[in-house]
Formats: C-alpha cells, sequence, structure tokens
C-alpha cells in the first residue's frame, strides 16, 4: 500500500477508502497503512472530512465488494488484476459507430424504420443482459428477442457476461381476467345513424359506421345518414341559431332480447318496461374513424390570434406566434371567458390554464425571440409588475402606456420611448419581438438573483448490489451513458458518477492520467463528500477526461460482476449527491434503485402493502405517506435553495414493494421525474430505459426556477395543481428546482368581479430560470382570451382536452389526499355540465334525450375511462407502488398525452387498408389505418392490432391468428418468432415493413414526446392482462361499461332535471 497525497497522480485501478475510527472495526480489521506507518491523508484536503477518518489507498482493482458484518463498516478490499472488457459497438442517429462528432440536432430528416430519435443514440438489442431472464433466452440462431412475447421452448442456458449461467425467473402468474363485454345486438335502420365528426382528440374526425365487426368474415353495417346532430329515433329539435351544436342519443328500436337489460337501460334512459327502447352502442360518440394524412410538412398552420378554438394538442400543427403566445405553453378550458361569475357557476366548467412553459418547438416553428436590455431589465407596469407585451396600449405621443392587466397608465422610460403612428402603433413595433410575440425570453439582470447562475451539472447514481447486477440494471445504464457522450452538447456535458452499494462510491477524475481513482467511503451514517467537486464532477466531453469516462463505463461491470452485498446505502448516496451538486452551482440527480433502501441514514422498512391495502382507508393513508419524513423534508429545503433536482429509475425485481410513496418525494417536489419499471429486466425494459435516460439527460431543462402567473382584472387564481407544491400564501407562485420539456401545471381560475366591460382577458406566466448554458433568463407568455356574456358560447368553445385534463389531476389530488370519494365528485362534475348545457341551451329536446354539447360529446366516454385508471383502482387488485407511480403520472401530464393515456387507440394491423403504411407523398409520412372504438368487441379473433396508449405501443396477436398470417406479415412460422423478426427490419415482407411504417409514423408525429417502445403481445400471455385492462370501453375494475356509464351518466341528468 501507497500514502495517497495531493502530490501523487492517481492510477487506473486504485481505490480510495474512507472509514470512521469513532465506529467499532471488526476483529483485526486496520486502516493503517501496511507498513505500520502514519494514517495517510485524504486525497483533497479541502474537501475530505477532518478528524477521525482514515485513508488507505491499494493498488490494483478490487474485486466486488463482500458485506461486512454489521459491527464493521469498512471494506475489506480485494486483490485481483484489472480484466479489461471491451462494450458492446453502439451507433448514433446518423447511423456512426459512435464516434462520430456530428450533432444529433443536424441529423437528416429521412431516417430507416429502426431508426432512433434524434436525442438518442440508437438501442442495441442484446446489447446488455442481465441475468434473470423473465421470457427466456433469445430463439438459436435468431437475435434476441424484442418486448414481450410468449416464452418459447428454452435452448441451453447461455452463460452470461457477468461469468455465469444465466438463470430464468419465471414471469408471475397473471390470469387474464373475465371480461364481460356488451351484448351484441342489432342495429334497426331507422335508429342508425353516423356520428358527426369528434373534436378534442387530434386527428381522429372522420365518421364511421361502428368499427369493426364482432364475428370474422360478417360484412360490415353501413348505417344510413341521419339529420346532423341526431344520433337514434329523432333528429334534434331545432332551435335558435345561437344554440351550441348538440349530439342527442334517443331511444332507438332493438330486436327481442334480454327483458331485464332492455328493463335496465329503458329505465336508464328514463323509459317505461314496456318500451323496447335504448341506447344504440354502434353510435354512442367515439373519437374513432380514419385518419387525414397531413397535406404539407409540418402539418396545418395556425396563427394564434386567428382560430376560436387551438387545434388538438396531439394534431400535427405549425402554430405561428401572432402576438397570443401559442397553444403549446398555454391552454385554457373555455376559449371564450363568461364575463360575469353567476354564468361561469351556472356552466361548471372549470375555468383554468394549463402551462407547459418550456415545450419544444418543431422546427418548422419561429424559435423564441432572446432579449438583452442590460441592467435595466425589461419594461413593466408599475404597480401590477407585468412585463410589456403586444397588448400595452400607448398614449401621449408615446410618452405613456396603458397596462393591460390593471389598467394602470405610466410613464415610458427615456430609453424606450418612440413616437407612435395615427393609429397608435409605435414605428419601432416591427423590430421589437416583446410588441410582436406573445413568447419571449429576456436576459434577467444581476438583481433578479441574489446568486450568480452556474453551468448545470448531471449526476448519476447508480445501485450496484447483487439484484441490480442481475437485473442488468447497472450495465445497461453505463452503456447508455458511454453511449450518450457523442450526443451531448458543450456546456451542458458536466457529469459525475456514484455508485452505491452497502458503501458509497465516488470515482474521481484528473487531467493527463491514464485512468480515474475509486474513492469508497464506508460512513453511511453521516456521509460525506470525499474530494473536490471539479475532481468528481468533470466536462465529458473534455480530452483531458473523456477516455477516462469511456474506460470506467466499460469497467465498473466487471467490478461489480461477483458482488454479494445485497444491502442498499441509497439515502446516503442521495445525501451526498444533492450536496455535491449544490456546490457545483445546481443541477440534476439521476438516481438508479433496484432494491428498497435499507440501511444508512434514510434507510426505509419493508411495509406491507397488501395488508395495508386490505385494511381500508386508513392503511391506504399509510402507504400515501412517506417514511422519514423530516430526512427527506430537509433534503427537499437544500435542494429548492441550491436549483438541485432529483429523478428516480425505481427498478424492483417482480413482486418487490420498493415504496415509491417515499422514493417519489424528491422528485414530485423539486421537479425531477420518476421512472417506474416494476420486473426491471434490461433484455426487456432497457430500450425504454436507454431512451428515457438519453432524453432525461439531453433535453433543454431548465433549473432554479420561480414562476409567476398573472390575470387582467377580474380574475383570480383559486387552485394550482402539479406534483409540487405552491407559495402557502400565493396559489399563483412556486419555485423549483427544475422544469422539464414536458413540466405541466394546471391553474384554476375564478371571478373576483365582474368583467363585462372588458373586451379581452389576459394571462401571462412569467419564469426566472437557468438555462442549460447557465445564462440567467426570464421566459414570458401572454395569453388574450375573448370575453362573452353568453352561455352557449361558453360551452361552444370549450376544449375536451384541457377540461377532462383539469378533471383528473384534481381526482388525483384528492386521491393522494386520502378523500375516497374522488370519483363520484369527477362524476358529479361531469352531470353537472351536461345538466347546465340541457336546462339552459336545449331545453326544448324531449325528455327521453340525452343531450351532449359538441364540445363535451366525449366527457361521459373520458370519465368512463378515467375511473378505471390504475392511478384510481381501489383494493389490492394494483400494488401500492404501481398506484403511487400511476397516480404521479397523471399529476404531471402533459396536454399531448391526455387524450391517448385516457382513450388509447386502436388500429388493425392485419389486415391493412390498401393505402395504409404506404408514402403519403409529403415528407416521410405514411397513411394511417382507421381506428377502431377502444371495445375487445370490436376486436376479431383472426386479426392482428395496434394499441396505442401514448406511453408503449402494443402489438397484439389475437388467438385464431393463422400460421400463414403470421408467414405474409413477419415471415415466420409462430408467435414466439415475431419479436425477433421486428428486430430485423430489413429481412421482414411488405406487409411487416408497412405495419413498422404506421408504428414509426405515431412515434415521429410525438417526436418531441417521451419514447414509445414496442412489445408484441400474444394472446394468453401475462402482458395480455395488462393490455385488456386499458382496453376502456369494456368492464374493467368492476366498473361499468361504456354504454352502461352512459346511461347511468342520462339518468343522473333527468333525476337533476326533475
Amino acid at each position: 500500500m501507497e500514502t495517497c497525497n495531493s502530490n501523487q497522480q492517481p492510477r487506473l485501478g486504485t481505490r480510495t477508502e474512507f472509514t470512521s475510527s469513532l465506529i467499532p472495526q471488526a476483529a483485526g480489521a486496520s486502516t493503517s497503512k501496511a507498513d505500520g506507518s502514519a494514517d495517510a491523508t485524504p486525497a483533497n484536503g479541502d474537501n475530505a472530512r477532518p478528524n477521525g477518518k482514515e485513508v488507505t489507498v491499494t493498488n490494483g482493482a478490487p474485486a466486488a465488494s463482500q458485506s461486512p458484518p454489521r459491527e464493521a463498516p469498512h471494506i475489506d478490499v480485494l486483490r485481483r488484476p484489472v480484466r479489461s472488457r471491451t462494450l458492446p459497438s453502439f451507433s448514433n442517429a446518423n447511423g456512426g459507430d459512435g464516434q462520430d462528432d456530428r450533432s444529433p440536432r443536424t441529423s437528416p430528416a429521412n431516417r430507416r424504420l429502426d431508426c432512433s430519435p434524434a436525442y438518442a443514440p440508437r438501442f442495441q438489442v442484446g446489447a446488455v443482459r442481465s441475468t434473470s431472464k423473465s421470457l427466456g433466452p433469445p430463439p438459436p440462431g435468431g437475435p434476441p428477442r424484442v418486448g414481450h412475447s410468449a416464452s418459447p421452448p428454452h435452448s441451453p442456458p447461455p452463460t452470461n457476461r457477468f461469468g455465469g449461467a444465466a438463470t430464468p425467473l419465471s414471469p408471475p402468474h397473471l390470469s387474464p381476467p373475465t371480461w364481460q363485454g356488451e351484448l351484441n345486438f342489432g342495429v334497426s335502420p331507422a335508429a342508425a345513424a353516423e356520428v358527426p365528426g369528434l373534436p378534442g382528440f387530434s386527428r381522429y374526425h372522420g365518421p364511421t359506421p361502428g368499427g369493426e365487426p364482432t364475428t370474422p368474415g360478417s360484412p360490415r353495417r353501413t348505417p344510413p345518414r341521419l339529420p346532423s346532430g341526431a344520433v337514434g329515433g329523432s333528429p334534434r329539435t331545432s332551435r335558435s341559431d345561437a344554440r351550441t351544436p348538440a349530439a342527442a342519443l334517443t331511444p332507438g328500436a332493438s330486436p327481442a332480447g334480454s327483458s331485464t337489460r332492455r328493463s335496465r337501460l329503458n329505465s336508464a334512459l328514463g323509459g317505461n318496461n314496456r318500451s323496447s327502447s335504448r341506447i344504440d352502442p354502434e353510435q354512442v360518440p367515439r373519437p374513432v374513424g380514419q385518419v387525414e394524412p397531413v397535406k404539407e410538412e409540418g402539418g396545418k398552420r395556425y396563427e394564434t390570434t386567428r382560430y376560436h378554438v387551438p387545434p388538438p394538442a396531439t394534431a400535427v400543427a405549425t402554430i405561428i406566434d401572432r402576438g397570443s403566445t401559442s397553444c403549446e405553453f398555454m391552454r385554457c378550458t373555455v376559449n371564450q371567458v363568461p364575463a360575469y361569475p353567476s354564468t361561469a357557476n351556472t356552466a361548471h366548467i372549470p375555468v383554468a390554464v394549463i402551462c407547459q412553459p418550456f415545450a419544444e418547438l418543431t422546427k418548422y416553428e419561429d424559435p423564441v425571440s432572446l432579449i438583452d436590455f442590460g441592467e435595466s431589465g425589461p419594461l413593466r407596469c408599475p404597480r401590477c409588475k407585468a412585463y410589456v407585451n403586444p397588448h400595452f396600449t400607448w398614449v401621449n405621443q408615446g410618452k405613456e402606456s396603458n397596462c393591460n392587466f390593471c389598467g394602470h397608465r405610466f410613464e415610458v422610460p427615456s430609453e424606450y420611448y418612440c413616437p407612435v403612428d395615427d393609429k397608435g402603433r409605435r414605428r419601432d413595433k416591427d423590430d421589437r419581438p416583446e410588441l410582436l410575440r406573445g413568447t419571449v425570453d429576456y436576459i434577467a439582470p444581476s438583481d433578479y438573483s441574489d446568486t450568480l447562475p452556474g453551468v448545470p451539472a448531471v449526476v448519476l447514481v447508480i445501485e450496484a448490489t447483487q439484484q441490480s447486477v442481475r437485473a442488468g440494471l447497472l450495465p445497461q445504464v453505463l452503456w447508455t451513458l458511454r453511449s450518450l457522450l457523442n450526443f451531448m452538447e458543450r456546456p451542458a456535458s458536466r457529469i459525475a458518477l456514484i455508485t452505491f452499494d452497502h458503501a458509497l462510491h465516488f470515482y474521481a477524475f484528473y487531467p493527463n492520467v491514464e485512468g480515474s481513482r475509486w474513492v469508497t467511503v464506508s460512513d453511511i451514517e453521516d456521509p460525506f463528500v470525499p474530494c473536490s467537486s471539479s475532481a468528481l464532477c468533470i466536462d465529458a466531453l473534455d480530452d483531458a477526461y473523456r477516455s477516462q469516462v469511456e474506460t470506467l463505463c466499460g469497467e465498473l461491470s466487471e467490478f461489480f460482476e461477483e458482488t454479494t452485498s445485497e444491502q442498499a446505502c441509497g439515502g446516503a448516496a442521495l445525501k451526498v449527491a444533492t450536496e455535491l451538486l449544490a456546490s457545483c452551482g445546481g443541477g440534476h440527480v439521476i438516481m438508479f434503485q433496484s432494491s428498497l433502501p435499507n440501511m444508512g441514514i434514510g434507510a426505509l422498512k419493508a411495509r406491507d402493502d397488501l395488508r395495508l391495502a386490505r385494511e381500508g382507508e386508513g392503511g391506504q393513508q399509510q402507504l400515501f405517506l412517506p417514511q422519514q419524513a423530516p430526512f427527506f423534508d430537509t433534503l427537499i429545503a437544500d435542494c429548492l435553495q441550491h436549483g438541485v433536482a432529483v429523478s428516480t429509475f425505481a427498478c424492483p425485481p417482480v413482486g418487490m414493494f420498493i415504496d415509491i410513496t417515499s422514493l417519489s418525494a424528491l422528485p414530485r417536489r423539486t421537479g425531477g421525474e420518476l421512472f417506474y419499471f416494476p420486473g426491471f429486466d434490461s433484455a426487456v425494459d432497457g430500450e425504454r430505459l436507454h431512451y428515457e435516460l438519453s432524453r432525461l439527460v439531453t433535453q433543454n431543462a431548465v433549473y432554479s426556477c420561480v414562476f409567476k402567473i398573472r390575470c387582467s382584472k377580474g380574475l383570480t387564481v383559486e387552485s394550482m395543481l402539479a406534483t409540487w407544491e405552491p407559495e402557502v400564501i400565493d396559489p399563483s407562485t412556486f419555485n423549483v428546482s427544475r422544469l422539464s420539456v414536458d413540466a405541466s401545471v394546471d391553474f384554476v381560475l375564478s371571478h373576483s368581479e365582474r368583467i363585462e366591460w372588458q373586451k379581452h382577458v389576459y394571462l401571462q406566466v412569467a419564469c426566472l430560470h437557468t438555462d442549460r448554458c447557465g445564462r440567467r433568463l426570464i421566459r414570458v407568455h401572454t395569453l388574450q382570451l375573448p370575453v362573452t356574456s353568453s352561455l352557449s358560447n361558453v360551452f361552444r368553445y370549450t376544449e375536451i382536452d384541457a377540461v377532462t385534463n383539469v378533471l383528473i389531476k384534481q381526482a388525483a389530488m384528492a386521491a393522494m389526499a386520502g378523500n375516497t370519494n374522488f370519483k363520484e365528485r369527477m362524476t358529479k362534475s361531469c352531470v353537472d355540465m351536461l345538466h347546465a348545457y340541457r336546462v339552459n341551451c336545449a331545453s326544448m329536446t324531449s325528455a327521453g334525450q340525452l343531450i351532449l354539447p359538441e364540445s363535451l360529446k366525449l366527457l361521459p366516454l373520458c370519465m368512463s375511462s378515467i375511473r378505471k385508471m390504475p392511478a384510481f383502482r381501489a383494493g389490492t387488485e394494483i400494488r401500492a407502488d404501481e398506484k403511487m407511480a400511476a397516480l404521479i403520472r397523471v399529476l404531471g401530464l402533459p396536454m399531448p398525452l391526455t387524450a391517448p393515456l385516457i382513450y388509447p387507440r386502436v388500429y388493425t394491423m392485419y389486415p391493412l387498408p390498401e393505402r395504409a403504411g404506404n408514402p403519403t407523398g409529403v415528407g416521410d409520412n405514411v397513411h394511417m389505418p382507421p381506428t377502431l372504438a377502444c371495445s375487445s368487441d370490436k376486436m376479431a379473433l383472426d386479426r392482428i392490432y395496434l394499441v396505442d396508449t401514448g406511453y408503449n405501443l402494443r402489438l397484439y396477436i389475437r388467438d385464431e391468428v393463422s400460421m400463414e398470417t403470421l408467414e405474409d406479415v413477419f415471415g415466420v412460422s409462430t408467435v414466439e418468432e415475431v419479436p425477433a423478426a421486428l428486430a430485423v427490419p430489413e429481412e421482414l415482407p411488405e406487409a411487416g415493413e408497412r405495419i413498422l411504417a404506421v408504428v414509426w409514423q405515431i412515434r415521429r408525429e410525438r417526436s418531441r414526446l417521451p419514447w414509445q417502445p414496442l412489445s408484441v403481445v400474444p394472446s394468453g400471455s401475462p402482458e395480455e392482462s395488462k393490455l385488456l385492462a386499458t382496453i376502456c370501453e369494456d368492464r374493467v375494475a368492476g366498473e361499468m361499461n361504456y354504454v352502461d356509464f352512459l346511461c347511468h351518466v342520462h339518468k343522473m341528468v333527468q333525476n337533476k332535471t326533475d
């Protein structure tokens, strides 16, 4: 052994160990040097722990650390030669070998079917393999399998890269539930009609005669068209032109059937038992139909001042900012604001605004302008502090200005003065972005912040226990990190790496040396950062460090391949990582955890979540309270003060409780993100983790955010809906360490006074933040909305996706607070809105009709689907970790993912329509097949379907798909070979290539959203039960199917009317 001091150059494989002399040591343990000389000096005296700490450095790379006795917190350093290992090859989006220096953001637009998104290197199937296979080894001679599929016959156990035989772990037994679908009634020609175009769900606007036939080979029914708005027996009653269009569901003639069923439906519709009337399941509103292809690159162009209702959030469109901010940044539930508080109360529609302040723009949209006013800062109203915007008015020859928020008239500073023309327009308006655009960025003056901004850094903290290595978590993260180096951009390329098991392992880098230094800290009750931040957090793109980082990523898996440690000090690792970033000026901690952190500071106890869930409301409430609250509260306060955000990848083995409630405390409060991978296996989940991590590191997130929303006269902020919390006194303000490009926050507004004297209302968002380049900026969005005194106009210009986004987040907040009646409250909100429309806008219609406003015709469908989501299921059907992760996802749900998450899109992949999957002639776009109703009744047994939930894509192969079909579509003879065939798109038949073209069209349209992995789900596989649980029109988790729920809502509306 040798003494480590600041004058010595560290060598590859050296390891520094810190222990505490104040903690009892094991018998025979020593922390002195081998030659008996005095204690060693820490590598960096400035940051090493003083007094009572000792350090020993050993040459040579240690083997995997063994779990020490409880009374001996130091680590035994084992000696063995360093074994070099070559990482699997990887390629970037440009098709290179991973050494290409080209920026991914300049990659060509034309991409192959198997290419990767622009922000990440291509994921290579089989590059990292776990030692636990939930799906068995790949077929002999074929590439590793992709996604989920039925387990094939096992070949001889392969030898894994970690030195042992791959031990398969059987998946848990999940019996597919018995689904009780709707009775398949016929359709009376007199009662049938096509549903008109359905607004609010992206591009699904085409009419449909009712989806796929239930019986294979049966002819499709094509009902005759009835007058617009009438669904059922009679057309809608004529009313004034001011009335909002509505969809009316009336009883229609039905064939002989169950008298019990008929009686129940008639009763729900307000009829009597003698009537044979019922709602026709084929004609209820659904967002299905033919998907229209875009006519030009970037989609249809919309100017922000010329549309009454913005395009759907999932639409392919180009938004042009003409003075009111883009709907990609701010959307309102009502696009004409009620002038009177009584009108808003009567409509029962929540007046709310959904903000996604840093949403990514497409390449066809103008970037946000950056303006520098120097130390004087941007012009603001002296009274309400609103920022200058295109709606300020200029009077007195331009010497004074009127604030459009508070109406205050103030003198314009001399440096900002400009004469006006005869129309009152400033002559320099066309040269000032802040007077032309609804969204601008300002460089913040120095007095806007207490401290100087720094370039945010990233610290990856990876669990290195036996479970993490066995599942492939550690090697997968290291492989992704190394392949990601070509996709980082300076100056946002500072990274640090920490691993942990029962101790903390740091990796220090020094210029002009062969390798990094391994430093181990075994004091996990009072952990500390052992080296200077400049040695631990380095620029990975610097030539002096890059080779060290690549070498370390290649060797760490070898170092830990034989570990037997089963304990994890995750709390201690989290504490030192946040301290390290605080000293670096802020940034992002990314935690990777495979087991419950059960030792050291912040240790968590395993809770019997199934028993607590069975105890009812009291037990479930305990599961929603984090453990170690004082520990997490202290860390949260420190993170918010220093601009440090925490994101967590929770990757437990099958059936293990990892306490998502506690692990998500910091991600929720600091603006981080939570990724939950139950039963993680790199062979199955590696693709999603690879792209999620890549996007997390490379996206244009901002840090140290101070957020404020302002309303013009007459409106005030009532509440805020987000994963983090607002200020205690003012719900319009919050501080958070990080805002991602997907970060979304809803503000519910209320009237403080009548505003009938105003023509428009204004909302302005201002966010002080630090960008990835270390600049302190202010982003300002200004939204203009018209005012109306007409209740009909309020309903006419309501946006269903925005209303649903607000209602689902309110339900999630109530569920996390322990309120058990949130489903009833959500249903009541739906009934109140429909009743208000029925009474005030459609009172002349027949009492037996269910009248749905055109803008809200899908509201009952959305409410029915939300009640069945995993986040809102009761009892023990959903484990506590999964439920908490789902609730957090809902709370942070951005607008573009709202519609597909609530109502998954179902496409028929076999047989494909003639044009589906073929080029449209516009860019790389292809024609899409029509969508079907999300109901199992519409899925024939001999077909293949693609189910799109917004977060993943599942290729569903039904029971009776023949061998000939598999051969024609995928070039294989068994279902088990389909994933392997999809991994080699060049060898697919034409039908398979068209299927992949459809998949990539979906991904292309959502390129700004998280990556959607594709998995294969055969009938009878464990994954089928998860897929069927997303079929939201069926009876799921004890909830009514869609038609029955629609009858239930209609009955409640009628009862309220009577």
